[in-house]
């Protein structure tokens, strides 16, 4: 039975390998077209997705939207505790918008916001979690 194993396991590596190798030797020989983006592709299309759904959201670019948050100090001299400090200004339930208006209104950059965002829904994550004594 292990035999069967490590057989189907380096097939399925050899192929891949292959795959890839040949996948290598076309793209250099096609010249720009890359199939897959790289990492830094993909982050800066990420950046600009997340620039863009925050100004829409927020009537910065696209029609206008009437705006209710209570009123933050932030910008981009910020650092990361910071801005969490400046959230605890806010109703909890605005934590999320305002990272994003103050990344539609360039307050912050997308890194930033990305960071913030992902911290604000771990914590989230752990205020849902029971602790069973």
């Amino acid at each position: 039975m292990d035999d069967f194993m490590d057989d189907l396991v380096y097939k399925k590596h050899g192929k891949g390998s292959a795959v890839a190798s040949s996948a290598d030797t076309s793209s250099s020989s096609s010249g720009a077209n890359s199939p897959l983006p790289t990492l830094a592709q993909l982050q800066e299309k990420q950046r600009s997705e997340l620039i863009e759904m925050a100004q829409v959201r927020f009537g910065i670019k696209g029609s206008a939207v009437q705006i209710n948050l209570a009123p933050l100090q932030i910008h981009l001299g910020m650092t990361q505790k910071e801005i969490f400090k400046a959230l605890l200004d806010a109703p909890e339930a605005e934590h999320a918008d305002q990272v994003l208006y103050a990344l539609a209104k360039g307050e912050i950059d997308a890194d930033m916001a990305n960071q913030i965002l992902a911290s604000l829904a771990l914590l989230d994550k752990f205020k849902k979690i029971k602790i069973e004594s």
